[in-house]
């Protein structure tokens, strides 16, 4: 609480002083009494318009003069159309256009000036003018539970050209119902209208379209089968219909929800602009590619995310980790993912996000003892990403990654943050430019060597550290989520035929004033070089033409099955 009449008593005076001389100076307003009403300090009152009296209470809340002063009837009593129902007065000065400049003596003049307008307890023939700009978003949901519907689709239903038009209702809240119409012309890109999913308490409901014009008013079930127009057999399932929608076509579509026992209501219609990928700015070029993601922890997770919010819509995932409570405090996931191997729970959100998504998991981890077979097409799967990326935080599996990158030409970008949270490093890897991980590493240490100091680690339990007390220091979600974004957009860059340019390959971020950073915001670029020229390879003219001779031999016994 501010309790703004004791914080600045000069203000208080003022205002006392000004309402007080009001009531004293003209005839409208009649003082009565300073309280506190429901917490708040308030002037009490009567205002007088035509000779008619009106009990009023002008309200100071807490965090005057910062919000607006209100005037309400001292009484729930209605007596104007510029009244928030039976309570406050919609004047001339709102939060809307509120100035700290303003006084309770201002708004009581508004309240007389409506009052004195309108005479409601009188005559009440006049209104006074309207001001309100509410908008669509904000009277979302007021009375009417929404139907949603791209511009698209509603031209393509007025049009008679929408194909296989379907209806989705979400069922999750007890307050909005929303349903979204939409057609096979919103079902091709990746971003499309997701399916039913009884766990997200979403279904598809029936649709029916009528070409005639949308009737006037609320109609019973029989009066609108009728207007509608239908055949018989199309008429008596929407008449029998327990769940929903009949759109009526025109300038304006209007639509009728239809429920159970035969009760019909009319819904609002909110028409949607067309703006796929509006917002991601990539190019039709980045949705063939690929990244591959190693490690679904709490960096892999939100870098996976992130991407595909941006327009990376294929993505392999890599982990054989489980999701714990545990997990939770820097995780995408949360408990509806408890107890599945987080590549699974991290393609199920991702699906809910985009629903066209090619999103592939391998749910092991790629150290793990298995067959030969098993980890030979896992590797391969991994290399097929244009993009590798290291999110595991472990040096070991990020120069096994490198060298998978590297021996089939993908860009390779390692990522790890320091223990503790004091920072992070990002490391590139381009074909043909940049110096291999393994040698770009050794250059790192090296340069932490001339630097006098140790190169952070992710720490013994992963992302902490001991402070000089001895405490241990953890890295919070938030220097998680920034490591992610850094390095979505090193990624989407990549992706974008854009990388950061070669002295900029190893980025190493800080977070707070630790080890060699200044602190939050500093940003240190490391130059590990350019990749020299590497040896030939002997070519073994007797080994090729063996190789060759497989692979005839292979395509003959293709060419002659049955």
């Amino acid at each position: 609480m501010k309790f703004w009449w004791l914080a600045d008593s000069a203000r208080l005076s003022a205002e006392k002083a000004a309402v007080e001389t009001l009531a004293r100076g003209e005839s409208w307003f009649e003082f009565e009494r300073w309280r506190f009403h429901e917490g708040s300090l308030s002037a009490e009152g009567v205002l007088i318009a035509h000779g008619q009296r009106y009990p009023v209470r002008l309200v100071y809340p807490d965090q005057y003069p910062e919000v607006p002063a209100w005037v309400e009837p001292q009484d729930e009593v209605r007596w104007t159309t510029h009244q928030y129902g039976s309570g406050t007065l919609c004047l001339e000065l709102r939060p809307d256009n509120w100035i700290a400049g303003a006084t309770g003596v201002d708004v009581l003049r508004s309240a007389y000036n409506l009052l004195e307008i309108e005479d409601p307890l009188g005559k009440g023939m006049v209104r006074a003018p309207s001001v309100h700009a509410v908008g669509e978003v904000q009277s979302y949901g007021w009375g009417a539970n929404p139907v949603l519907i791209g511009s698209g689709c509603a031209t393509r239903i007025r049009a008679g050209t929408a194909i296989g038009v379907q209806a989705l209702r979400w069922m999750a809240s007890t307050d909005v119902w929303p349903i979204m119409i939409h057609d096979d012309g919103d079902g091709r890109g990746a971003r499309r209208v997701p399916g039913p999913d009884i766990d997200s308490w979403r279904f598809t409901v029936p649709i029916y379209v009528s070409d005639e014009a949308p009737p006037a008013g609320e109609l019973d079930r029989t009066t609108l089968v009728q207007a509608a127009g239908f055949d018989p057999e199309t008429g008596a399932a929407v008449e029998a219909s327990s769940a929903g929608v009949l759109i009526f076509k025109g300038a304006e579509l209007r639509v009728f929800h239809l429920t159970a026992e035969g009760r019909t209501s009319s819904r609002g219609v909110f028409v949607l602009p067309d703006e796929d990928g509006l917002r991601s700015s990539r190019s039709a070029d980045v949705e063939v590619k690929r990244v591959t993601i190693v490690g679904a922890g709490s960096v892999g997770s939100k870098i996976a995310e992130s991407l595909l919010r941006s327009g990376a819509h294929r993505q392999t995932l890599v982990d054989g980790d489980v999701m714990l409570p545990g997990n939770l405090e820097r995780h995408a996931l949360d408990w509806r993912d408890i107890g599945f191997r987080k590549v699974h729970g991290l393609k199920r959100r991702l699906l809910g996000i985009v629903p066209g998504a090619d999103v592939k998991v391998i749910d092991v981890n790629l150290n793990w003892q298995r067959s030969a077979k098993t980890h030979a097409w896992q590797v391969e799967a991994v290399a097929e990403g244009d993009v590798i990326v290291d999110a595991t935080g472990d040096p070991a599996t990020a120069l096994f990654l490198a060298a998978i990158a590297d021996a089939n030409g993908r860009a390779f970008v390692s990522v790890e943050v320091f223990e503790g949270g004091l920072g992070a490093l990002i490391a590139t890897a381009i074909p043909n430019r940049d110096p291999p991980f393994v040698e770009g590493r050794a250059t790192f240490l090296a340069w932490c060597d001339e630097q006098g100091v140790k190169p952070p680690e992710a720490g013994p339990r992963r992302y902490e550290m001991l402070s000089e007390d001895g405490t241990p220091v953890a890295a919070d979600d938030a220097a998680v989520t920034m490591t992610a974004g850094h390095a979505a957009r090193v990624i989407l860059d990549i992706l974008d035929s854009n990388p950061a340019p070669i002295d900029s390959a190893w980025l190493l971020f800080g977070y707070r004033k630790a080890w060699l950073f200044d602190g939050h915001g500093h940003t240190i670029r490391l130059n590990v070089g350019e990749r020299g020229p590497r040896p030939p390879v002997a070519d073994d003219p007797e080994a090729q033409s063996f190789a060759l001779a497989l692979i005839q031999e292979l395509l003959g016994e293709g060419g002659t099955g049955g």
